[in-house]
């Protein structure tokens, strides 16, 4: 089994706690870039909440293992997608800018921003699908940095019900008045 992206050294410093919490998110961008449900899941301590919102749909935080449920399907989707040439659009995650807020020996805050591409092997040049912010609390246990509380707000609604992700699905269903279709799509 490979080491953990977010695994420090038993004496570690400031630094290099710094560049574990850095390469934890290049690691949960690429597990999503490349459809792996066990790589992205790991980087998530297991009492772990994530929570999605964006415009007129506020997010609830749900368990980890909810959303990992939920999601499981559609990493596998993604990469059976990813395994055949032909098969049209790929998603590709960007996690940028990153910023470390706080940061002690085993705790610390970071906001990024999230930028989804759509590209077509063979069509168009690529498109911003969606764009948000991430904001998060990490926490170091036995020598490993993982996702404690994540939260990402998008700055827009979703187009149509296929670029939505079964986590969104969980989110609204457990918001009380979160629902991203306008109102004359509700009738």
């Amino acid at each position: 089994m490979s080491m953990h992206p977010g695994t420090t050294s038993a004496q570690s410093n400031f630094a290099e706690d710094r560049l574990a919490i850095v390469n934890l998110f290049a690691a949960y961008a690429h597990f999503a870039n490349v459809g792996d449900i066990d790589g992205w899941a790991n980087c998530f301590t297991s009492d772990a909440t994530y929570a999605v919102s964006a415009p007129r749909a506020p997010g609830i935080p749900l368990p980890i293992a909810q959303v990992v449920a939920a999601e499981t399907p559609q990493f596998a989707a993604y990469r059976r997608m990813l395994d055949d040439p032909d098969s049209g659009e790929r998603k590709i995650y960007c996690i940028v800018n990153p910023y470390v807020v706080t940061q002690d020996a085993s705790s610390a805050s970071i906001v990024c921003e999230l930028v989804q591409l759509r590209a077509q092997p063979t069509g168009p040049a690529p498109r911003i699908q969606l764009t948000g912010t991430y904001s998060g609390d990490l926490v170091k246990r036995d020598g490993e940095w993982r996702i404690f509380r994540w939260a990402i707000s998008t700055t827009r609604q979703p187009e149509s019900v296929s670029e939505v992700p079964a986590l969104w699905w969980l989110n609204v269903a457990a918001s009380k008045d979160g629902d991203w279709r306008a109102p004359a799509e509700q009738a």
